[in-house]
Order: C-alpha cells, then structure tokens, then sequence
C-alpha cells in the first residue's frame, strides 16, 4: 500500500456491497487536482476530480497520520468519530484532542465497522482507503451518503484506483496547502486552515532566507525497511519527500526513481551515492525517531555501503514517516533537514 508499510489485513470473505454501491464501472477522475470541464457546484470542494459538498459534517472519520492530524489541527477533534493508524506520536499539541470513539490500530478496518460510526466525511491521507479491497470507492461511498476527501498528491487516475494507478499529481507545498485550505471549507474551519497555512509558510519563507545563496546542495536519500523481509525502499520523484529535500537544500540521490517506497538493492544505494540518508521510523503512536535506529545501524555497519558518503562520513539519520508525508508537519520537516544539510545557516 502506498504511504504506510503495513499489509493491509483480508477483509471479511463474506462483506455484500450495500445496497445502491458497485453498480457500472468506478468513475472516472483526472489526475491531480482541479475543476471539471464544467466546473465545479458554488457550494462543492473538487477534490481529485470528485465534488464535495460543503456542508459542515459532525461525524468524521480520519484514515492515517496526514489525514487524522489534518482533521485536529484544523479543531474538528470533537467530531472525530473513528480513525486508523497512527504511524508515529501525534504532536504534544494535538494528542489530548484526539479522542475518536473508534480506533484502528493494526488492522484495516472493514467497510462495514467505518459505516457502524456513521460518518458524513471520511479523510485519507493515502489512496488505499478508497479502493473495492479497503472501504470501497469514493462513489460507493457517496451512495451510502459518506462524503470522501483524499490528499491530492495521492490522487488516482480514477476512482478506486490503488498505488499502481497514482497520476502526475501536484506534489508540491502549494498542493499541500490547497489540501489543508479545501479540508478547512469543508470542515467549517476557514480560519483555523489559514492559520495552519500561514504558520507553514512562515517557516517555509525562514528557511529559504537562510539558504539564499547555497550553491553546495548534498544528495540525499530517504529510506525505509517495512515489514521483516529487509528489503530497503526508497522514497523518489513525484512525492513529497523530494519536495522537502529540494527545500531544505538538497538534492534527490534518486532522480531517476520515480514514486513513494520503491524497492531499491544495496547496489542502488552504492549507485546513488547520497551524502545523506534519512530513515523515517514506523508505525505505530508510540514509536518515535529512535524507532528507525536499527535500519540505521544497519546501514552504518553493512561493509558493503562503507564507501557511501552518508555512511562514510556519519550522515545517517533518522526522521518520522509522519513529517514526510503531505501535511502540517511538511514545513518543520524542511526546517530539520536544512539544520543537517546546512548547519552553518542556523549557527550550527
């Protein structure tokens, strides 16, 4: 699944469509994030090529950690009803708000247990929720009277589809922000969507003003290890992460590998040659930037990447999978690898 390294459990063998969903084929979406031909209803979000009307939902339901800390920092944590997987601590500033009345923390939920809390929106941070496999398509959904919302830099190139069938999308800071803007207007919660705005962008502009000038941009590569098979992943081109590493002034060591977690051999590594590598640590509310020491110390002591700059030099670091995938944590992402790549900027 695209965005978080779990297997996603069976769902139940024996789970009917309701009554009204999976008649015709899954609806057709552009790639990205706009308006159709005809344009959007006055009163609708067009998110990922699907209208979502604007009114004010009491009962919501919040899929992975960019989707569930959206819906709290933008203060609808009273109206969190269900959500499922926290892949690292929420901020100090958002854990006492999260309070949902269902919570899923291993296993995907089933269709059936998100609609026994009756929602009115369901946010997903990644595609895999709105799939036939997870709780269906968005316009399954909307025949229950579910509204969905997804971030667009995860958008399908139509409706259901999985990680395989992820557009050209915007995967950049404005995209981000576009997000959290269209999220607030559908929350009732302009104000606290431009704040949450405002504040990323201040720190966004800090350290571009730091940086003016920086000519010297190391390579640097994110890496992960999900599940027990060792296999590392890489996260490339068309994501997020590379938007973070160019902010903070740096360089993708994986410029020719496009998409989020890709498999990638220790060759590939010694190939690429990056200066740095961050390893984001998940999955689980509990597990923080130490939870990725063990692939690091890996790394660190593998002989066959002793000649890679990062391991070199002693550049392995480690991150959480929250602050690299689009959200509020993108802007203070950008601040902590800049601080690593360029410490004499900040008076380091």
């Amino acid at each position: 699944m695209i965005g978080n390294p779990r297997r996603w459990a069976p769902l139940l063998a024996g789970l009917v469509l309701l009554a009204g969903c999976g008649a015709g084929d899954p609806v057709a979406a552009p790639a990205g994030h706009g308006d159709h031909a005809t344009g959007p209803a006055a009163d609708a979000v067009v998110n990922c090529g699907v209208d979502v009307p604007v009114q004010r939902p009491e009962r919501v339901v919040a899929m992975f950690q960019n989707g569930i800390e959206a819906v709290l920092a933008l203060g609808a944590g009273d109206r969190l009803v269900g959500a499922a997987y926290l892949d690292n601590p929420l901020p100090a500033q958002l854990d006492p708000d999260f309070r949902p009345q269902s919570y899923w923390p291993e296993e995907y939920p089933s269709r059936e247990e998100v609609l026994r809390v009756a929602p009115d929106l369901v946010v997903s941070g990644f595609t895999g929720a709105f799939t036939r496999e997870g709780l269906g398509t968005r316009a399954e959904l909307g025949a229950t009277g579910t509204e969905t919302f997804l971030f667009s830099a995860y958008c399908p190139t139509a409706d259901g589809g999985d990680q395989q069938s992820i557009g050209d999308n915007d995967v950049s800071f404005a995209g981000v922000e576009r997000d959290l803007t269209d999220l607030g207007r559908l929350l009732g919660a302009e104000d606290r969507a431009a704040q949450v705005v405002a504040g990323m962008r201040g720190t966004l502009a800090d350290v571009a003003a730091r940086l003016d000038g920086v000519t010297d941009r190391p390579r640097v590569a994110m890496l992960n290890s999900p599940g027990s098979t060792g296999e590392l992943r890489v996260f490339g081109t068309g994501d997020v992460a590379t938007t973070i590493i160019e902010a903070a002034g740096g360089r993708q060591a994986f410029d020719t590998l496009a998409g989020r977690q890709r498999t990638v051999s220790l060759e590939g590594v010694v190939a690429a040659s990056p200066d740095v590598i961050v390893i984001p640590a998940c999955c689980g509310r509990d597990v923080g930037p130490e939870g990725a020491e063990p692939l690091a110390e890996r790394l660190r002591n593998d002989p066959a990447l002793a000649t890679v700059p990062a391991v070199r030099d002693g550049r392995v670091f480690t991150a959480t999978f929250a602050e690299i995938s689009p959200g509020i944590r993108n802007s203070d992402a950008v601040a902590t690898l800049a601080r690593r790549l360029h410490p004499d900027r900040f008076g380091g």
